[in-house]
Parts: C-alpha cells; sequence; structure tokens
C-alpha cells in the first residue's frame, strides 16, 4: 500500500513540473489508477510547487518529474507499479 501512496506521489509531482505536461501525465494516471475523484488540476499544482520549492533544486526536480513522467506512458497501471517506483518516489 505504502508503494502506490509514493508511485502516485510521484506521478503528481511530474505532473506538476517542468513542462505541464508532465505533471498533468502523472496527475491523470493517478486519478485512473488509484483515485477517480482526484482533482488533477491542484495534483499539478502540487507538483510544480514541489520542483519550485527549492531554487538549489529544480533542475533536478524537474528532472525527476520527466523521468516518472516518461515511465508512465503507454504502460497499464500494474506496469508502473512494477516499473516507475524508482523513478516517481517522492513525487507529490
Amino acid at each position: 500500500m505504502s508503494r502506490l501512496i509514493a508511485l502516485a506521489s510521484c506521478v503528481s509531482v511530474l505532473l506538476l513540473t517542468g513542462c505541464s505536461n508532465d505533471a498533468d501525465a502523472i496527475c491523470d494516471y493517478r486519478k485512473e489508477c488509484f483515485d477517480a475523484d482526484l482533482d488533477t488540476g491542484k495534483c499539478a499544482e502540487k507538483i510544480g510547487a514541489w520542483e519550485d520549492e527549492k531554487e538549489s533544486e529544480q533542475d533536478a526536480r524537474r528532472a525527476r518529474t520527466a523521468e516518472c513522467s516518461q515511465c508512465l506512458s503507454d504502460r497499464t497501471c500494474s506496469e508502473v507499479l512494477a516499473n516507475c517506483i524508482d523513478d516517481c518516489f517522492g513525487i507529490p
């Protein structure tokens, strides 16, 4: 269960950071696989805020969001759980 929550957090962060498409992709995944009532706009905003939170970490956080989003691309919910935990862990 904690892995699912962590993955969901990672996906949300990706949708909000850097490229809005990355954050949107993460949040869309979270909505589809974990929470049908998720407000994807707020989810993406959280990811964007996380990316911008520490100026010294902005580039690294945006890169993490992009990596997570890329991992999610064209995968089923179960495939993401098996393959994207490392890329998405820690993303709000």
